[in-house]
């Protein structure tokens, strides 16, 4: 295995090409424990938890996984077309180490967020042989009955699917219904309330499984994911 370099280790996390790192260490703005790094070539015989680029502090971890608490009008898409994008709350290297979005909250949802550029994480989250239960926190347009309760618990059809999708779990919190389903399709909260005869005004995702959208995170704000948390998947 190649040793670790300073310019390897620069390209790793995000700061572009090895000669673009070897560029960004020759202006002098590259520090280690308070010192100015010169030589591109110098080797790790440890990767440091943390180097500064350009006055900021950054880990040097190459696998991502990240939460964040998506705001509303905003697309995850790399290419978003009628509003801007999820990735532009993130550092422009998290791009250049092709973060993706896990599954997609649409523009006019919010809350709980996961990316990352682990193509078997993003893998083991979505898979639905992995039966991770996805809590969603909605108000509705006209009050939520039993009747539409016992429906969506017992199954409903949604125009273009082949089978009836289940609403796993649904309780009230106040004003507002916290439904749990099992699946990720298009639209799918709404569309089922809608299969109901009710219509969902606000939607936020509360959970992926077990993990719950950090409560210390304003909307656009985000932090990597714990060891323990990225185990639970």
């Amino acid at each position: 295995m190649p040793a670790l370099t300073l310019e390897r280790l620069l390209a790793g996390i995000g700061f572009g090409s090895r000669k673009e790192a070897r560029g960004l260490v020759r202006m002098g703005l590259v520090e280690l424990d308070g010192k100015v790094l010169e030589d591109p070539f110098m080797e790790f015989a440890e990767r440091p938890e943390t180097i500064t680029v350009n006055g900021e502090e950054v880990p040097t971890v190459e696998k991502l996984y990240v939460m964040l608490h998506k705001p509303l009008d905003v697309e995850c898409s790399h290419n978003a077309r009628d509003h801007r994008s999820v990735f532009e709350l993130l550092p422009d290297r998290f791009t250049a180490m092709g973060i993706q979005s896990v599954g997609r909250l649409d523009a006019d949802s919010e809350g709980l967020l996961l990316l990352s550029n682990q193509g078997d994480f993003i893998h083991r989250v979505e898979s639905p042989k992995k039966g991770l239960l996805k809590h969603y926190k909605v108000t509705l347009a006209c009050e939520f009955t039993d009747a539409q309760r016992e429906e969506l618990l017992k199954g409903v059809m949604l125009k273009g699917e082949r089978r009836e999708v289940v609403a796993r779990e649904i309780e009230t919190d106040g004003e507002s219904v916290i439904i749990a389903i099992g699946e990720g399709l298009y639209h799918q909260v709404r569309r089922m309330f809608a299969a109901v005869g009710n219509h969902v005004e606000t939607l936020e995702r509360i959970s992926i499984g077990n993990l719950k959208l950090d409560p210390t995170l304003g909307r656009g704000g985000w932090r990597f994911l714990t060891d323990e948390e990225v185990s639970q998947f």
